[in-house]
Parts: structure tokens; sequence; C-alpha cells
């Protein structure tokens, strides 16, 4: 290869299978390992990545022996690839070996132009050029070619994955909204009906067809999409649509007009901006600092927050607030928080109690395994299952100690054999009614706190801030609801994350500091990252973990 083409510039892209150009020519990045290698310096462009955390995200909890020889095998082979001219084993200016791990210095990258992109749509629809708008954001999503980090595995490249598909999201309703503010509601309803199918969740896209429909005179139609969301939204998340559908429908009803004035998409809706972690570790996106200022109808913002930190991004770190000690009153948008959570159940449950206790004495033993086969069926632990195995084999022993003899009819005198098996089934009645009765008292995990657990997950993905404030994940506050038991990793206190079945209380108090010193979590995922467990741990605790955006506000870090 030329000095001249080696010397032009490379163009990286992640919205899609990981692929690099020099020129128009696509590179051979080499197999999946050293793909994988180059996306984890792609999501912390121009910062240095150790290589412990680069090993974590490739190989999860199977990392090779020498996980830094194989790492540095893998980058001399990109260095081979993207800077021919060094020797693969010398460090150059491209993708260099600092004190603080590697650091990969792009030159350009696709995400970074479609955020851009949509930044220069936002000025141009500000400006009334809706049409030049509207074919920004359309080249903004060309950009993408599939799903985005495709074929990588692993938590760090699945929180990144998933905070892309949301600004696409996000950028599919902006150009929805331009389109309709321009008037081309009617090529847009097919459009907006395949983005529906594939992005459920998102209201705003079913308040644009809404829209659509009813500009193009099909209001029976429009209504009908409403009947559909809410339909939809109280099977899947027991909750009413928000306030955008809810205002769109009864605007409708009125046939009231719409764009008339400009229309804010996201009225009432401000979405929290955490600040940025500490350079190596995976941190939400902020839009830059050149992102153009609010105007009505409000700018773009992309939805929730992406683990892919902006290129150009430079804030400082301000720390962020932790939930106040009582939730505030309900103000934003969507239902309320009451009406998506069951009340929560207070105390013992003492008709389980006695259920369990009594099972035994009722069915002369012969029943006694039962109740511990329902627990272990709800709790789905090794232990309820072994439990319940031990107590069905007893069962089974009893019986087979009983019946070993069919021909023996006669009642007296009993052989050994029946002697020990009655022995066994006196033996189980106290033994099964006293331990079911502890086990009944003291509830574990089961299908209700799974679902509890899983609706108050949508919700917070929904809405951060009504998470925030109805106290989702926060245990140590007095709530109405039942969220499954869930801890939040970014504003529960030193002493519920303790409270977590292998979390030391000074791992607990490690995890607190750091969500102050380098920002707050995106996910569960992040603790392996950042040193603070192992992966084992969190993996066993993730289905109680969840990571609510904080607010960006100002607090002291706790005194620990």
């Amino acid at each position: 290869m030329t000095d001249e083409s080696a010397a032009s510039p490379l163009r990286f892209e992640i919205l899609g299978v990981v692929r690099a150009f020099r020129d128009s020519r696509q590179l051979d990045l080499g197999p999946a390992k050293q793909r994988a290698v180059l996306a984890v310096l792609l999501l912390n462009p121009g910062r240095p990545v150790p290589t412990h955390r680069i090993v974590d995200a490739v190989w999860g909890d199977e990392p090779p022996e020498n996980g830094t020889n194989v790492v540095q095998k893998y980058v001399a082979g990109l260095r081979r690839v993207l800077d021919p001219d060094r020797s693969p084993r010398t460090p150059g200016e491209l993708l260099a070996l600092t004190d603080g791990g590697y650091v990969l210095h792009v030159g350009s990258l696709d995400v970074d132009d479609f955020r851009a992109a949509l930044a220069r749509a936002d000025t141009e629809r500000r400006a009334g050029r809706h049409e030049d708008a509207a074919g920004t954001v359309r080249r903004a999503l060309d950009l993408w070619h599939g799903e985005p980090l495709g074929g990588l595995t692993g938590p760090l490249f699945d929180a990144a994955r998933d905070g892309l598909a949301d600004e696409q999201a996000a950028a599919w309703e902006m150009w929805a909204e331009i389109g309709l503010a321009r008037g081309g509601e009617t090529g847009l309803v097919s459009e907006l009906s395949r983005l529906i199918r594939e992005y459920p969740l998102r209201e705003g896209l079913r308040a644009q067809l809404m829209i659509a429909l009813h500009q193009s005179g099909r209001q029976a139609e429009a209504l009908a999409v409403f009947r559909d969301a809410r339909a939809y939204f109280l099977e899947e998340l027991g909750a009413e649509p928000g306030d955008r559908l809810q205002e769109t429908h009864r605007r409708i009803l009125r046939n009231e007009p719409f764009y008339t004035e400009p229309v804010d998409p996201w009225a009432g809706r401000q979405e929290p901006t955490p600040p940025p972690a500490d350079p190596v570790s995976v941190q939400p996106y902020s839009p830059p600092p050149s992102s153009p200022a609010p105007y009505s109808p409000a700018p773009y913002s992309p939805a929730t927050h992406s683990p892919i930190p902006h290129q150009a991004a430079a804030h400082q770190q301000a720390p962020y607030a932790a939930a106040p000690p009582h939730p505030p009153a309900w103000s934003g948008a969507g239902p309320l928080p009451g009406h998506l959570f069951a009340p929560r159940r207070q105390g013992v449950p003492w008709a389980e109690v006695v259920l369990a206790a009594m099972l035994p004495l009722v069915t002369c033993s012969l029943g006694s395994w039962l109740y511990f086969a329902y627990a272990a069926v709800q709790r789905r632990t090794r232990r309820d299952v072994i439990v319940a195995a031990g107590y069905f084999a007893m069962f089974v022993t009893m019986m087979f100690l009983m019946l070993i003899d069919p021909s023996n009819v006669e009642i007296e005198p009993l052989n050994p054999t029946e002697e020990a098996g009655i022995m066994i089934g006196f033996l189980l009645i106290p033994v099964a009614a006293v331990h079911g009765a502890v086990l009944a008292a003291h509830p574990g995990d089961n299908h209700r706190a799974r679902a509890r657990r899983e609706l108050a997950r949508q919700f917070a993905a929904i809405n951060p801030g009504g998470a925030r404030q109805a106290g989702i994940g926060r245990p140590d506050l007095l709530r109405s609801f039942d969220d499954g038991g869930l801890v939040d990793l970014n504003h529960a206190p030193v002493q519920e994350v303790a409270r977590l079945q292998g979390i030391s209380p000074i791992e607990a108090h490690r995890i607190v500091l750091d969500r102050y010193e380098r920002g707050p979590y995106s996910s569960p995922a992040e603790l392996p990252m950042r040193g603070l467990l192992p992966q084992r741990t969190v993996r066993r605790l993730s289905p109680w973990l969840i990571c609510v955006p904080p607010e960006q506000m100002t607090l002291q870090p706790p005194a620990l």
C-alpha cells in the first residue's frame, strides 16, 4: 500500500456490523474477537480503555488464560490493518498504548455523523425549512445498515445496542413530526404503521399516526388507533396511555386542527441528562454543547441514555441528586404510578403459612412435598428445587417401604420395612409442617414479583422521571405499590444495597461512592467493568437490579 493510501482518512461504522473504510474500500478487520476489541475502542473514542476492561467486554465469564497478551495480539492485528505503514507492535498516533490503556483516535464515526445530522435537521426545522430538515433526517437514518454492533454479544454491547435503538426511534419520531408539520401526512401512514410494529411502546409514533389519519380525513381510523393503543398498553403494562396520546385523542374527538401553530412533540417531557462517567467507563450519551437551543416545537432530544459517549463531549462532571426522602406528588406525563403497580402486601402471609403447616397433617404426610414443589416453581432457586426434590424422595421412599410386600394383607404383625415406612411418615409430618410454615413466613422470589419487576422496568424505560418520583428501586421509601423488590443502583442508599445477598457492606459503600465519583450507572453490567463486583455476583443479582437515570442536579456525596 502506498503512503498516500495509508494516509487517507479512516471511517468507522457501528450502526450495523462493525466496519472500517479507507476512502471507499472496506478493510478486512480480521476475526470476530479482533472486531470486538475494535468495537470496545470505538465505544470510547479518544479515551484510554484498560486491558482488563477489554477482556471483560469481549470474553465475559470465559477470559483467556493470558488476556493481556491476547489483547495485545489483536491490537497488533488492528494496527496492521488500520495503520499498515507502521510496525504492528510499534505504537502509532491512530491506536496507541498509554498508561491508562489503549486509545483509538477516530477520524470519522457514523454514530457521530448521525447525531450531528439530527442537530443540523433541528436547526433547519427551527428555521422553517421543513423540506431540508426532512431530507437531513432521512440521510441520518440511512447511515444505519442493520442492528448496531451486529454479531457482538455481551453486557457492554447489549447496553450500547439498546441505547442506539432508542436514538433511532427518536429520530424516526422527529422525521414524522417534520413530515406532519409540512403537510405530508398521506405518505406517512404506511411508514408510521411499520414503525409502530417495530417500536410498539413509542407513544409518539402512535400519536403521529393518529394525526396523519385525522388530517387525511380518516377520523374513524385515527380513533381506532387510539383504541388499539389503549388495549395494548393495558394488556402489556397495566397502564393507560400517556398524556400525549390522551390529548391527541381528545383533540380528534373535538375535530380540532393540528399544526395551526407549531406543536411540541416532547412537551412536558424533560429527559434527565446524567453526568459523564470516567473516561474508561461506559457512560450515558448527552447531546454535544453545540446542539441548537430549544425552539417551538421543542428540539430533538435523543431518547433515554445511550451508553456510547460522544466524541466531542467535554462536559464537566456534576454530581447528581438522589431521590427525595419521600416521593413527591405525581406531575409527569403518563399514568399515575399507583395505577400501574398493585398495593404492596405487608407482613407475614398468614394464610399461606397455615396452609403450609396444615398440609402434611391433613394428608397424613402423603402431601408433605406439595407445598415445597409449589415454592420451588414460584421461587425458581436451586435451593428450593433441592428441598422439594428431597421431600418428594422421602415420600417415594416411604410409599415404597410400605408397599414393598403387597401380598401381605394382614394388619399385624408389620414387617420391618413397613415399620420403617410408617416411621418416616410420622417423622415427615412435624418436620414438613414446621419447615413449610417457616418457608411460607419468609416469602422469596415468585412469579408475581418477577412480573412486577418487569412492569417496573418497562415503566422506568418509558418515563424515567416518573420512575424517580414514584420511588422505583427505592425500598427505603414509603410507597403504595410493589416493584417486585428492585434496587436502584443510582439512587438507593448504602444500607439497601448492602441488603442484597452476596454484597458486603464494604462493597455497598464502594458502589454508592463510585456513582458519585465516576457518574451514574447505565446498566448493572457496569459493576464488574468498574471493578466493583465479580461478574458472577452481578449475573445472579441482575433480576433485582435497575439503573434509573438520575436528574442532573447538584448534590454532595453522602458521608460514608
